[in-house]
């Protein structure tokens, strides 16, 4: 609006106006005040108020006194302002207080607060985070409280003050409102046209996830286990709708537009103006997944503009958006403006890979990957040689593909068998051969009762992020009986012991899958019993478990943190989730009584570790014989050497080669001579030399 035309005769019409609209002047006062007519407008406001209040005009009144409070800040007792224009209604008194008046909530909001709480009626559709849809049944101002009946608790009294932060009024067209009043329409909907009721979904909510979207419809909406074949047939007429932006991630929000995008040239120059990457990335999925016309000189010169921006704005941090950059432009065969693309990709090698591999979605590693062997295969197959040990097996598996198509088989199998034969191979390496048995063959890498004690090697040392996934499924092998069994056909008799007693007593298991891997291999190999089993005339030798003193303060600090720390917190947790109403249905006391229980069975389980094992600092250990404290260096028949240091019961670090008195391997060695050739769990050894402990190791056990 153009305020040279906003004089008094003007407003002296608006003010007149049979149909006078105070919502527009209230936004011209804004206007105004922005301008520096703010004592101007501040003045015509005060004329207008008047006007609406001696109407009886409440809600016009409330509007005009929200902006006199809030912009000008010409009202001085704010609350006493609202109490006097709502004096003649008793009821809408009662509401003054909780809407926040008078209390250290900002004002705007106060009004805000007041507006939800007057629009409140009986018979109203509402909905509450916590009990769903429901229906306001009675309004009692005298004790300041709703009572509403909801579909998840039946009826139930919410203070005002409360309500105008937890409940929400439904419109007509909210999806829950439809479900209410209009049931056999929403059902014909979901069963005719499903992309529909998530639009209607979406408008009721506002932007969520596909995972929120779930959660929200089921099982309000559809009905129990109908969300899959629902959403597959939403998201292929979604697709086509332009006024829908559906997220490759399950975790970022779908979009409804009000308007259908018209993706015109001037679109794309908008493109052009865009200096986010995250944002433009966005937009190069949408144009994909909604199959946009990119074929016009105008889309053309966008894109190459800003994939140009990408490749060399994209900061050291995050080298994967430049690896994109370089995807996108393959994908929409454009050649990006005024770079030195050789170059560019030459550094990407050079850095860090591992994390641009780790950080991009699996779909776009094959086309990154066939760029990067495209510009240099030598120096891209030299990187994933040190690469590929230490990658999640997701990356690995793209690796791995994308070098045997471009030709470098032979690489791939040098890669392999070098970790296999250094027993250097990662838990996703070795989940890799496990689910590639035809190029594990062909390349005669490993036999199959090799790589299952090489797997339960791998199962032993302490990991997290993708190798414990890797480990995790690679655990999950054990579980299927058949291939456990063929595993296990395999191997001599002695291997068969052998393997049985590592996974009977080694740290890779918990309790319950260990026993059941156990009762997996005695019905086929029953004769191995004796190994789990003891001869029941054995002389039960009771032995005092011993830990570094490093390992029992760590464990003395986790028990005074359970005891100090997390236990009062979840009791707190309790009374506070007491405080929510109707223990039955509170699920937030649910999940704080179970964590209760876990606490507590943590506690008493590390008290009772603490009494029965005891700390030491390995001082003073002979070194005529293997035991505790003591390290040793094996050969193997092949040249390899390897030295450990076995320490106690709860000791392990792989970096010093430490492993706890615990595991199979120590067992096996202990009481061994030097020259003594042992049966370990991964094979034959020779014991070379008896060693004492390390300046590391010690300063390790006292640290």
């Amino acid at each position: 609006m153009d305020l040279n035309t906003i004089n008094e005769e003007w407003f002296l019409g608006q003010l007149e106006a049979a149909e006078m609209d105070a919502a527009g002047l209230v936004s011209v006062f804004t206007e105004m005040d922005a301008a520096d007519r703010g004592e101007e407008a501040d003045g015509w406001a005060q004329r207008l108020f008047q006007k609406c209040a001696e109407a009886n005009d409440i809600d016009r009144t409330l509007l005009v006194l929200e902006w006199l409070a809030t912009v000008p800040k010409s009202v001085e007792d704010v609350k006493s302002s609202v109490e006097k224009l709502l004096s003649r209604d008793q009821n809408a008194l009662k509401m003054v207080e909780p809407a926040g008046f008078g209390g250290s909530i900002p004002v705007a909001e106060c009004f805000k607060r007041l507006r939800h709480l007057r629009s409140l009626k009986t018979g109203m559709l509402c909905y509450n985070s916590t009990w769903g849809f429901g229906i306001v049944e009675h309004i009692d101002y005298f004790y300041r409280n709703i009572e509403i009946d909801f579909e998840r608790k039946g009826e139930h009294e919410m203070a005002f003050s409360y309500a105008v932060e937890a409940l929400e009024a439904l419109a007509e067209d909210h999806i829950l409102a439809i479900k209410h009043n209009q049931p056999e329409e929403l059902e014909r909907l979901i069963k005719e046209d499903p992309a529909e009721v998530v639009r209607i979904t979406l408008r009721s909510y506002g932007p969520m996830s596909v995972t929120r979207l779930q959660e929200t419809m089921e099982p309000s909406i559809l009905p129990e286990n109908g969300w899959k074949k629902f959403w597959a047939a939403a998201r292929r007429e979604l697709k086509n709708d332009a006024a829908v932006e559906i997220p490759k991630k399950r975790s970022e929000n779908l979009i409804l537009h009000k308007d259908v995008v018209d993706y015109d040239d001037e679109w794309f120059s908008r493109i052009e103006q865009e200096r986010d990457i995250e944002g433009l990335f966005d937009r190069f999925k949408g144009i994909l997944e909604k199959k946009i016309d990119t074929s016009s000189e105008a889309a053309q010169k966008a894109l190459a503009n800003r994939l140009s921006f990408i490749i060399k704005g994209a900061p050291s941090a995050r080298p994967e958006w430049k690896a994109e950059g370089f995807i996108y432009a393959r994908i929409f065969n454009i050649e990006p403006i005024g770079l030195d693309t050789a170059k560019l990709i030459r550094d990407l090698v050079a850095g860090d890979l591992v994390v641009t591999l780790e950080r991009l979605p699996s779909r776009q590693l094959q086309t990154l990957l066939t760029i990067l062997i495209e510009n240099d295969k030598d120096a891209v197959i030299a990187t994933l040689r040190e690469v590929v040990p230490v990658v999640s097996h997701p990356v690995l598996n793209e690796v791995m593909s994308s070098l045997i198509a471009n030709g470098a088989e032979e690489d791939v199998r040098s890669i392999m068998a070098t970790a296999v034969a250094r027993r250097t191979a990662s838990a996703p390496m070795l989940l890799w051969c496990q689910r590639s048995p035809k190029l594990v063959d062909k390349w005669q890498l490993i036999s199959k009762g090799d790589l299952a004690f090489r797997v339960q090697e791998v199962l032993e040392v302490n990991s997290s992020g993708a190798m414990l996934r890797a480990q995790n499924q690679l655990r999950e092998r054990f579980q299927q009986e058949e291939w456990l069994h063929d595993v296990m056909g395999s191997m001599t008799g002695q291997q068969r012991r052998d393997f049985l007693r590592r996974t009977n007593e080694g740290q890779g298991w918990d309790v319950l899958d260990r026993k059941s891997v156990v009762a997996k291999v005695l019905r086929k190999f029953p004769e191995l019993q004796d190994i789990i089993l003891p001869p029941k005339n054995a002389a039960s030798k009771k032995e005092i478990p011993f830990t570094s003193n490093r390992s029992y303060a760590e464990r003395q600090k986790q028990l005074e943190r359970i005891m100090t720390v997390e236990i009062p917190e979840n009791s707190k947790e309790i009374e506070v989730a007491r405080s929510y109403g109707d223990l039955r249905e509170n699920a937030e006391f649910k999940y704080a009584k179970e964590r209760q229980g876990l606490l507590m069975a943590q506690g008493a389980q590390l008290a009772e570790d603490l009494e029965k094992v005891k700390p030491t600092d390995f001082a003073g250990v002979a070194l005529d014989k293997v035991a505790r404290g003591i390290g040793v260096e094996l050969a193997y028949p092949g040249g390899a050497e390897e030295t450990f240091y076995i320490l106690g019961a709860w000791d392990q670090d792989e970096v010093l080669s430490i492993i706890s008195s615990e595991t199979a391997m120590a067992k096996a060695l202990v009481d061994h001579v030097v020259g003594d050739t042992i049966e370990i769990p991964a094979g034959e050894c020779e014991l070379k030399a008896i060693l004492p402990l390390s300046d590391n190791v010690k300063d390790w056990i006292n640290g």
